[in-house]
């Protein structure tokens, strides 16, 4: 029997006891997660609504993608090397150029403009849920966006990046139609394509036209050096062979032979001069490109296009966009500088070709002129019979060059060559309503519980057992369940319908008396189990004097002393009853009992007192259970508390009986608690669970040590495991109970 009415104490002073472990914190933050359940969910609803409200006006975006190997040119080939002064670039910078280029502007609006030109929709009809609905329904909803306005998005919403160490480059467009996407990527690689073969042609075709009109003069003045050769040798077809030749011819020979290389040095300069000069800073030919200059090209590529990605929106009289502006012309001043001094370089380079072709001219007639007189004709005919062999050599030459570089303008070779071409897409890739829908649904799960266990901290309410005994530094005596707790499982018949529909306290018949005291077994259990701890934790000799008490108002105090006093009165306790409640008492109304003369009436006698007053206690139908309610006399409440008959009152109401509580206001806006605490043996704090604050124990707890008033412990009331997250707290009490009564009615 007794450990049947210490289980309640012991589940509770078990919980107090326990350590503050992980496995404990993670119970506990379960339980806060548990109590605001409701509060979660529906931010989890409410994040699952408006993610799929966001889909509704979605334009769905379609995705196709593209692949091109960026190849090299054989140098080799056809001599080409010679020509082509770009093929020396290392490949990894010529893969970055190529996406720079990819994503410039001008790339942009070719394509578009050949996609304007050829022929087209006049618009997309808009494909988001909520535009297709109402053409379902006929409410309209046909709005196209314009052509010119899809394809513009598809520019911006192109990407273009490199595939890890190869020379492969992945370009992606995503698109409002699916049909544009594919043909803007397509169009795309077969504009850039064509852009590569017209910049490559047109540079070897300038080189080979001027080559070609080099070699032109050169022809010329070959023939004139032959007329030059027959005038000298008369038509006779005299030769200086190498026999008749002397230390002089041998020098004048070699002199000849580098004269001739100094001119053809000094015309290949010159053709590069010229090349460079009509051109344009923007399109510089690869002769006088440096690794600088391409350098610099690849940043302001990536600056301008910087500038696109922002304006529009922003102005230009944003800072950034300022900012970015500033770079570009330092730039491009850069650019300008960089082209100068290559321009400037092969100017010095022709000039010194020029000038070591002058002096060799110089040299070369210097020794003419000292050849003996007697080889002077043969002298002669030889030079002219070399400068005719030269200048066709050097013809034979500058040919084969224009040839080359024509060939390589005419060859449709390009660098760039297509691996996957873009494909219509079948499903669009954004919005993803599911993986939305989900992350919606995430967030706001997430945002209730950081929400939760906020709300949870701030309102610092006491909520289950075992949380006032680490606060208060007291025994917690023992739980009140809720009668929403005492809820079993509904029972076929009647029973079940009045157990399920009872939401209100029971009274005490219902716990202690009738057909209904099954129903509510736990509860008394509870209370039997408190009157059990109070008896404990004092030990002195009877009579206790205690002075019930809780912070606030309606925390239930006036029924946890009314059952309290039946428990006590079942244990064999005499137990008295004392409404001190002067301002508002109830707990006459509880037993049933006329409030006519009571504590108040004694309080304010001036003589002793007397037997009359005495008499003022009522008997209850508990066996051993009075009460002495609050009387009538409510005038000067707090001077009636301090009257003379309070010590001698209390003094022989302990000459009858062995328990004494008092009931008393709520104790933090009121002083009659405090008054009353001085003069009994201690004091019981009853809190509520959902409602009375963890500041609010405290306070009480502080005022009660100031006033040098001992508190054996605290009860808490109207405990609801379900609304504290703690499911299943009295499933073994009822499992046990089961048990007992089938073993019962076996029997």
């Amino acid at each position: 029997m007794r450990d049947k009415e210490d289980a309640p104490y012991a589940r509770a002073y078990a919980m107090e006891a326990e350590p503050e472990t992980a496995s404990g914190l993670v119970d506990e933050y379960l339980q806060v997660l548990v109590r605001h359940k409701a509060l979660i969910l529906r931010l989890a609803l409410i994040g699952l609504v408006v993610s799929i409200l966001l889909t509704f006006t979605t334009q769905p975006v379609y995705q196709t993608r593209t692949s091109l190997n960026i190849e090299s040119l054989n140098s080799e080939f056809m001599n080409m090397k010679s020509v082509d002064p770009t093929a020396s670039v290392p490949m990894d910078t010529v893969v970055q150029t190529q996406i720079k280029l990819l994503e410039s502007d001008t790339l942009a609006e070719r394509v578009q403009e050949r996609l304007t030109s050829e022929p087209h929709p006049a618009g997309v009809l808009r494909s988001d849920w909520l535009s297709a609905s109402l053409r379902l329904l006929h409410l309209g909803g046909k709005d196209t966006i314009p052509f010119a306005t899809v394809l513009a998005e598809t520019a911006n919403n192109t990407k273009i990046k490199p595939l890890g160490l190869t020379q492969l480059v992945e370009i992606t467009c995503d698109s409002w139609n699916p049909q544009i996407a594919v043909a803007y990527c397509n169009t795309l690689t077969s504009e850039f394509q064509q852009q590569d073969l017209e910049s490559r042609g047109q540079d070897a075709r300038r080189t080979s036209d001027w080559l070609m009109h080099q070699a032109s003069d050169i022809r010329q003045k070959a023939e004139e050096s032959q007329q030059k050769l027959i005038a000298a040798t008369g038509g006779n077809g005299l030769i200086l062979t190498e026999q008749s030749s002397n230390v002089g011819t041998d020098a004048l020979r070699a002199l000849q032979t580098e004269l001739i290389k100094a001119q053809a040095d000094r015309m290949e300069k010159e053709a590069e001069i010229k090349s460079a000069e009509a051109s344009s800073g923007d399109a510089m030919p690869r002769s006088v490109q440096s690794a600088g200059y391409a350098a610099q090209k690849s940043k302001l590529l990536d600056l301008q296009q910087q500038v696109s990605a922002l304006v529009p929106p922003l102005t230009e009289a944003n800072p950034r966009v300022i900012h970015l502006r500033a770079q570009i012309s330092e730039l491009q001043r850069g650019l300008d500088q960089e082209t100068s001094n290559n321009q400037a370089r092969l100017l010095n380079e022709y000039e010194a070709a020029k000038h070591r072709e002058q002096l060799l001219r110089m040299s070369y007639d210097a020794k003419q002129g000292s050849v003996s007189s007697d080889l002077e004709k043969a002298t002669a005919v030889d030079l002219l019979r070399r400068e005719v062999q030269s200048e066709q050599q050097l013809y034979q030459t500058l040919l084969q060059r224009a040839k080359e570089a024509g060939f390589a303008s005419a060859m449709q070779a390009t660098t760039i060559r297509v691996v996957d071409a873009a494909r219509k897409p079948l499903l669009p890739v954004y919005p993803r309503r599911v993986t939305l829908a989900l992350a919606g649904t995430l967030v706001g799960l997430v945002a209730g519980v950081c929400f939760a266990l906020l709300r949870d901290r701030r309102s610092g309410l006491l909520h289950a057992p075992g949380e006032t005994g680490p606060l208060l530094q007291v025994d917690e005596l023992g739980v009140v369940p809720s009668p929403r707790a005492l809820m079993r499982p509904p029972t076929p018949g009647i029973r079940g319908a009045l157990r399920l529909s009872r939401s209100s306290a029971p009274t005490l018949k219902h716990v202690y008396e009738g057909r209904d005291t099954e129903d509510f077994a736990l509860l008394a259990e509870a209370y039997r189990g408190i009157t059990h701890s109070i008896l404990l934790a004092d030990r002195r000799a009877d009579p206790r004097v205690y002075v019930v008490t809780s912070p606030n108002a309606n925390e239930g105090k006036t029924t946890v002393v009314s059952h309290l006093g039946v428990a006590l009165s079942h244990r064999g306790q005499r137990t008295l009853l004392i409404d001190a409640d002067l301002r508002k008492p109830t707990l006459h109304t509880n037993f049933d009992l006329e409030n006519t003369t009571g504590f108040s009436d004694v309080l304010q006698e001036n003589e002793d007192v007397t037997e009359e007053f005495l008499h003022a206690i009522q008997q209850t139908s508990y066996p051993g259970l009075d009460v002495l309610t609050s009387g009538r006399k409510r005038r000067m409440v707090s001077d009636a508390l301090h009257s003379k008959q309070m010590e001698p009152l209390l003094r022989s109401f302990s000459q009858t009986y062995d328990v004494i509580l008092l009931d008393t206001p709520p104790m933090l806006h009121i002083t009659d608690a405090r008054v009353l605490a001085t003069r009994a043996d201690a004091a019981i704090l009853v809190f509520r669970a959902g409602v009375t604050t963890r500041e609010q124990a405290l306070a009480a707890q502080a005022l009660l040590q100031r006033d040098d008033v001992p508190v054996i412990g605290s009860i808490l009331n109207d405990f609801n495991p379900g609304r504290a997250g703690k499911y299943g707290y009295y499933n073994s009490y009822y499992a046990y109970q089961g048990s007992t009564d089938a073993g019962t009615e076996r029997r």
